[in-house]
């Protein structure tokens, strides 16, 4: 420990069965990262499905990663020796649009969110629907509409991906 924070240090970290007690993006993320340059096979059971741990999944791939089942409770990596530069697009934020989404909705407002992905969106739009908006849907946009009213009250339940989050 040094300066309140633990230091460690490997030569290579080896593959192994990890079972997570719960649900984590950040955690699923870093377990990914990590087994990527490890020796052998990794197993991460009860990963995170969200599609920002995809697109990680997705990047490292791009750079030469050996992964499956991104998406799903399960991510096998095979670790590699090395990985190479590339380049990427990183996905929109989903939260992020989200938060736009609901203020819009809240003021009564008219918004139009662009570069977005709509098909991550979904538990978020319809809730939106629910409370009285008016949605409109483009493959990289998404439109809500008040039309100066205010929301009607929903009951939300949140949860991980595809849940509302």
């Amino acid at each position: 420990i040094e300066g309140g924070y633990i230091r460690a240090r490997a030569d290579r970290l080896r593959g192994a069965r990890l079972v997570l007690d719960t649900v984590t993006v950040t955690g699923t993320e870093n377990l990914m990262m990590a087994a990527v340059l490890a020796k052998g096979e990794t197993l991460i059971e009860n990963a995170a499905r969200e599609p920002e741990v995809v697109d990680l999944a997705n990047f490292l791939i791009s750079m030469g990663a050996k992964i499956e089942g991104a998406g799903g409770d399960k991510i096998v990596v095979q670790g590699v020796e090395r990985l190479s530069g590339t380049h990427y697009e990183v996905l929109p934020d989903r939260i992020e649009s989200g938060t736009y989404l609901v203020a819009g909705a809240i003021t009564g407002g008219h918004v139009r969110i662009k570069n977005t992905r709509p098909d991550h969106l979904d538990a978020v739009l319809v809730k939106l629907q629910e409370a009285g908006a008016e949605i409109a849907v483009g493959d990289s946009w998404v439109e809500v509409d008040m039309h100066g009213r205010r929301p009607r009250a929903v009951d939300v339940r949140t949860a991980p991906y595809p849940a509302f989050p």
